[in-house]
């Protein structure tokens, strides 16, 4: 299927790749369709993008690459909006605000995305008491910081399944 965006102009999309939010993110009910689009050089970032209106596009990223120490906990009814039975193979990402300075970047740790790729579905939960916020530091301390190729190589596909496990 062949849809148009503002920022990747047509793209091509399998139905296999197309992920339904049902209630859509937070502020876009009417937008529950949507596909990743990876480019090499944004690793560790994907593009969430929306098929339902083609000028919304999420920068998105693990919230690991965030805060190594994210976790947040889910219940069953939670499970229950992506058809999902356990936490297993579930994949976590945060909304990323973007910034010319890296070190004011942000991630959206309090409403993340979780989607359960054997039915390609994906709901945006909102998590009610936490220390997280909606603008946490991608970048939490400047020191910390690593070249864009440490960052590629901390995130290999390995790895990244790995994390992706942890977060939930």
């Amino acid at each position: 299927m062949r849809f148009d965006t503002t920022r990747f102009g047509q793209i091509n999309v399998k139905s296999e790749d197309i992920i339904i939010f049902p209630d859509g993110p937070l502020g876009f009910p009417d937008c529950t369709r949507f596909t990743f689009i990876d480019e090499d050089r944004a690793v560790p970032f994907r593009m969430l993008q929306s098929l339902d209106n083609p000028a919304l596009a999420f920068v998105v990223v693990d919230p690991l690459i965030a805060r190594n120490d994210y976790h947040f906990d889910v219940t069953r009814e939670d499970l229950k909006l992506i058809k999902a039975e356990s936490t297993e193979n579930l994949l976590v990402y945060c909304i990323v605000t973007m910034s010319r300075n890296i070190h004011e970047v942000t991630v959206n740790l309090q409403g993340p995305l979780v989607i359960n790729p054997a039915h390609r579905l994906g709901h945006q939960f909102v998590l009610v008491d936490t220390d997280y916020t909606t603008r946490e530091k991608l970048i939490q301390n400047p020191e910390d910081a690593v070249s864009e190729e440490d960052t590629q190589q901390s995130v290999s596909a390995t790895n990244k399944e790995e994390l992706q496990k942890q977060a939930v």
